[in-house]
C-alpha cells in the first residue's frame, strides 16, 4: 500500500510540474495591418477627346493591384469647396465621372470638363472587407463619410483637400 501511495504522490507531483512548465496557446491569430490605401487628393486636369467629346484622364495608381481588383474594391471620390469654403465630397459618379480601374491605373472619363475638381481613390482588400462584414457591392454603396468612419486611420490620415 505504501508503494501505491508513493506512486500516486510522485505521479501527482510530475503532473503538476508538467502543467506548470507547459504553456499552451490556442491563439493562432495572425495580425496583419489593415492595408486600406487612400491616395492623396489629386487635382484633375482632364483632356478633351475630339473623337468622342469626352473628357479623360489616366491617373497612376500603384495601390490598384490584381488582388484588389479580384477580391477587394476601389472607391473613387470627387471634392470641391462650396461657397462657405466647406469641403464637399461625393462619389465620383455624382460628378458624372466614370471610373475604370486597371492594375496600376485609374482611367477617368467625364461628359464635361471637371478639371480643377479634386479626386481621391481608396483601395480596400477583400480580407479587410470581410472583417467589416462587407461585400464589394456594399462598400461601393457607402458614402465617403461612412468609409471614413469604418476605416479612419487610412482615410483620415490622408487629409482633406486644400487650395494650392
Amino acid at each position: 500500500m505504501r508503494k501505491v501511495s508513493i506512486f500516486f504522490l510522485t505521479a501527482t507531483i510530475i503532473g503538476l510540474f508538467s502543467l506548470i512548465s507547459c504553456s499552451k496557446s490556442s491563439n493562432k491569430t495572425v495580425t496583419t495591418p489593415d492595408s486600406v490605401f487612400t491616395s492623396p487628393w489629386i487635382t484633375l486636369a482632364l483632356d478633351s477627346s475630339a473623337a468622342d467629346q469626352d473628357w479623360e484622364e489616366t491617373i497612376a495608381a500603384p495601390a490598384v493591384t490584381s488582388a484588389i481588383l479580384d477580391d477587394g474594391v476601389v472607391l473613387g471620390y470627387g471634392a470641391y469647396l462650396d461657397a462657405n469654403n466647406d469641403t464637399v465630397v461625393s462619389a465620383a459618379i455624382e460628378f458624372d465621372i466614370f471610373q475604370t480601374f486597371y492594375v496600376g491605373n485609374v482611367f477617368l472619363q467625364a461628359g464635361a470638363d471637371d478639371s480643377g475638381l479634386w479626386y481621391r481613390y481608396v483601395t480596400i482588400p477583400g480580407h479587410v472587407l470581410t472583417t467589416k462584414g462587407l461585400t464589394p457591392i456594399q462598400a461601393k454603396s457607402l458614402s465617403y463619410a461612412e468609409i471614413t468612419k469604418l476605416f479612419p486611420p487610412a482615410v483620415k490620415s490622408a487629409g482633406a483637400p486644400t487650395v494650392q
